[in-house]
């Protein structure tokens, strides 16, 4: 996800630059590409700890802020992949700052719930 977002940075920087076309069109194929298992990673993530969690507590979901966080982050992520329906996503402007944002999700999945919402996966 770190990487998808160092491509959109980069990415608006040249379209804000102008001229360098054909290095965002490469920016946008490799974060298109690398979409793919970011968001295969994030549903194993959401299906391996509902395993764990119905191991340890003896139900698979039990809508903490952080289970939803990671399921929101996964929707968000999910987006993008749908370029065909959503022509938004079709604009390389569009589609990176759509990902710049994304990481957002991220942040407030790992961070924010902790610090900013209760619940079992709170440290705060």
């Amino acid at each position: 996800m770190a990487f998808i977002l160092l491509n959109a940075l980069t990415a608006l920087i040249l379209l804000a630059r102008k001229g360098h076309e054909e290095a965002v069109a490469q920016l946008t194929r490799i974060s298109r590409l690398m979409l793919y298992p970011a968001v295969f990673c994030l549903a194993a993530g959401i299906f391996i700890g509902a395993i764990w969690a119905n191991q340890s507590w003896g139900r698979y979901w039990g809508w903490a802020p952080k289970e939803v966080w990671a399921l929101i982050t996964m929707l968000v992520y999910s987006i993008p992949m749908h370029s065909q329906s959503l022509t938004w996503l079709q604009r390389p402007r569009w589609f990176h700052l759509y990902m710049a944002l994304a990481f957002l999700s991220i942040l407030m999945t790992y961070f924010g719930v902790n610090f900013f919402l209760g619940g079992m996966h709170s440290y705060a």
